[in-house]
């Protein structure tokens, strides 16, 4: 019967039968031109269907690579986000430690300066 084309199966059974019914007669009369339009038809639907198939694959294939890029993109993001972590982690240490000593240095000039 060949491939369903345009969700219609009645259609594509009766232009399947009636393409074949006209091939069979090519070889021994002359077809007429509404014959060859259906059969125009029928290698039309047929090149639908094999173009529709073709097309899904390759969008499965572009899917699948824009999941793959997504994915390393992910993790680059990860990566990059735990190296920042922990660059500001050792950042804040050291900024703790000068804070501390800066307010110590200026609590003990305000203590020399004005108690003592």
């Amino acid at each position: 019967m060949g491939a369903i084309v345009f969700d219609d199966i009645l259609f594509d059974s009766w232009l399947t039968k009636k393409s074949d019914e006209i091939l069979s007669k090519v070889d021994r009369e002359k077809i007429s031109t509404e014959e060859m339009l259906v059969l125009i038809l029928k290698a039309q639907t047929n090149h639908f269907h094999h173009m529709d198939v073709e097309f899904r694959q390759e969008f499965k294939k572009i899917d699948e690579r824009f999941e793959s890029e997504s994915k390393r993109m992910d993790q680059r993001f990860e990566k990059f986000s735990l190296d920042n972590d922990k660059r500001f982690d050792k950042v804040w240490s050291f900024h703790k430690w000068q804070m501390g000593i800066i307010i110590g240095l200026f609590a003990g000039l305000y203590l020399k300066l004005f108690l003592g």
